[in-house]
Order: C-alpha cells, then sequence, then structure tokens
C-alpha cells in the first residue's frame, strides 16, 4: 500500500502547474470555475476578491457563487 501511494505522489508532482486544480475539479458542480479562470474572464480583478466570493473556501468559485464575483466586479472594477 505505501508503495502505491508513494507512486501516485510522484505522479502528482510530475504534473503540469494547474492540473491537480482540475482533478479536484471535476468531483464539483458543472460550471465551476478555478481563481485563475475567474481572473482571465474578469480582467485585472484581484484574487482576494474573488475569494471573498468562495463561501465554502474550497479554492472555487461555483456557479451559486458567481453572482458575488459579478457584483463586486461590477462594483469596483467598472465603476472606476
Amino acid at each position: 500500500m505505501q508503495r502505491m501511494q508513494l507512486l501516485l505522489a510522484v505522479a502528482l508532482l510530475s504534473l503540469p502547474a494547474g492540473t491537480t486544480r482540475l482533478a479536484a475539479q471535476a468531483g464539483a458542480p458543472s460550471g465551476t470555475l478555478t481563481v485563475q479562470q475567474v481572473e482571465n474572464r474578469f480582467r485585472n480583478m484581484n484574487e482576494i476578491h474573488i475569494l471573498k466570493c468562495d463561501w465554502n473556501g474550497d479554492g472555487l468559485i461555483e456557479p451559486k457563487e458567481f453572482p458575488c464575483v459579478q457584483g463586486i466586479y461590477n462594483t469596483m472594477y467598472l465603476s472606476r
């Protein structure tokens, strides 16, 4: 069993950055975005503002959290 865990750890560490986040997202609801995907969609939006909307703290923005992100973006970034 320890050998299998070691092989899995080595395999995960050898993956390109971001791949493990996509794997974690596989069990998330449809339409879930990573923080990086949200940053790409809302240019110049600070990560800390995005994470304020991550109510369950999983590092992913689910569809139910998306209106919060949109609201912060509209208020803090479009009104400048």
